[in-house]
């Protein structure tokens, strides 16, 4: 079976959007193979974790999953300058339910048309950074095993439009 080789979003990445000098929103999109490879026990090999997941019962998956929370929680860090480190709060994780049903829906994919060009949904968290003072650089510590993560930083431009007037002009 190819799907432990599918190209998942085409990479693990990492979303950092800053809208206050203080606060950035964090967002990782993970290969669900990546994402609960630091949970699962060694005898699960690449071409079996999809069927090993899919397969899990409900007890058995949810205690999975907040194991990889935790796992995260405690392994996901940034940096900001010396020796300071941002504060991270708010963790948000995709509900349990819709990450076990996307492995689900992606393996039957998968069975269904073994030669199709796989493709499997990333699992999405986010988390918030925040410091004492302008967070204008940081560094990621990231765990290992997520090997090389595409980041995507930006500071996007925000202003009110008032609807009720004649449309305005976006400029990119």
């Amino acid at each position: 079976m190819s799907l432990a080789n599918a190209h998942e979003v085409a990479s693990n990445r990492l979303s950092l959007v800053q809208r206050e000098s203080s606060h950035i929103s964090a967002t990782f999109y993970i290969s669900p193979q990546d994402f609960f490879k630091p949970v699962l026990g060694v005898q699960i090999t690449a071409p079996t974790i999809y069927i090993h997941l899919a397969s899990l019962g409900d007890d058995a998956f949810l205690d999975l999953f907040t194991k990889a929370q935790n796992f995260y929680q405690q392994n996901i860090s940034f940096k900001l300058n010396k020796d300071k480190m941002a504060q991270l709060g708010d963790w948000q994780f995709a509900s349990w339910q819709s990450v076990r049903q996307q492995i689900q829906l992606d393996l039957a994919q998968q069975l269904v048309n073994p030669n199709a060009h796989a493709h499997t949904e990333p699992v999405q968290f986010s988390v918030q950074l925040t410091g004492n003072s302008e967070l204008s650089v940081v560094q990621p510590k990231l765990p290992p095993h997520w090997g090389k993560v595409l980041v995507i930083a930006s500071k996007p431009r925000q202003r009110w439009i008032d609807s009720t007037e004649s449309s305005q002009w976006i400029k990119f």
